[in-house]
């Protein structure tokens, strides 16, 4: 009886054996198969790049300026003044005050509603200040001395020193004593190295990669 006993105990553990050596031979199959299906050049790139470390990730967005509100009824009443423009063009660009002509050293804008004055790069708030003929000016140093002054505010929703995004909000057109053609106005001059130069012709750049 102990010898059946004994017989019958050497059989299961014999099958058990047999099936653990089973499992573990086909789990390192099945695991070879897999990585060398990953290796060849077939439909297994899309398994490599699942669990590929090279993977590509999301790059920051380039940054560009912006004009520097976001309304489409906002409209130019005196463009920049071009020193080598046509005839036409200078007139369009002078500005006349106290029986006196003066050239425009930036772009005028207008609109027949308040509008939002909107910072048109990322900057540092050097100065605000306020005028008893431009109202409240705001001057914002940028990349590469960039320096705008955004000139005839009604309000103003920055302070000297804060940092300022692409897009923020930093006032509300308001008016100037010089062209009253509006109640809603921006003069908008942009300076570079100390330069006036035309804001126009900087929209859409990166300063930070202008010479």
């Amino acid at each position: 009886m102990k010898r059946k006993i004994y017989i019958k105990n050497w059989m299961l553990i014999s099958i058990l054996v047999v099936a653990i050596v089973t499992i573990v031979g086909a789990s390192s199959y099945i695991a070879q198969s897999y990585f060398s299906l990953m290796n060849t050049d077939n439909n297994s790139y899309v398994l490599r790049d699942m669990i590929s470390s090279n993977l590509p990730v999301a790059t920051e967005v380039e940054k560009k300026t912006i004009k520097p509100f976001n309304k489409d009824n906002v409209l130019i009443v005196r463009d920049y003044y071009k020193v080598d423009g046509n005839k036409e063009e200078q007139e369009k660009s002078l500005i006349l005050y106290e029986n006196t002509y003066m050239p425009n050293t930036g772009v005028l804008y207008g609109s027949e509603e308040e509008f939002d004055v909107l910072s048109i790069y990322e900057g540092t708030v050097k100065n605000v200040s306020e005028d008893d003929i431009f109202g409240y000016i705001v001057e914002i140093e940028y990349a590469n001395n960039f320096i705008v002054k955004y000139s005839s505010l009604a309000s103003v929703d920055v302070a000297k020193g804060d940092n300022v995004s692409i897009g923020e909000v930093i006032g509300k057109s308001g008016k100037n004593k010089i062209v009253s053609e509006s109640q809603n106005m921006l003069l908008f001059e942009l300076i570079y190295d100390g330069v006036n130069v035309d804001p126009k012709e900087y929209f859409g750049k990166n300063l930070n990669e202008m010479r």
